[in-house]
């Protein structure tokens, strides 16, 4: 594929076979430039990946190490409240204890004293 076109009076005076020499050497030139950018361009972008993956990776490590701080401290304080629940709910589950087996004494005393 010809990317390079030789103008006629180059061609007159070259020759065919010199301009198509020509345009040949040049086609070449451009094709290696080509490459040459691409190449250099893909190796600025996974360089660049690298980089940036490298940063995110770093960035997710602290991010995770804050996360898990805040969960333990979440979770501490979760489990605190719900040891003093735990008391609380003892607490009045005993009075309740307390009241039935005061109702229950009663009501056996009132029955002893009627019989």
């Amino acid at each position: 594929m010809r990317f390079v076109h030789v103008p006629v009076a180059l061609e007159e005076r070259l020759g065919e076979t010199g301009a198509t020499a020509l345009a040949e050497m040049l086609d070449e030139g451009h094709r290696e430039c080509v490459e040459s950018v691409m190449t250099h361009c893909a190796e600025r972008f996974e360089r660049r990946l690298v980089e940036e993956t490298s940063r995110l990776r770093v960035e997710l490590a602290q991010l995770g190490g804050e996360l898990r701080g805040e969960m333990h401290s979440g979770f501490a304080a979760v489990r605190e409240q719900m040891s003093a629940d735990r008391v609380e709910l003892l607490k009045w589950a005993f009075a309740f204890w307390v009241g039935q087996l005061v109702s229950v004494v009663g009501l056996v005393a009132l029955l002893l004293r009627a019989r």
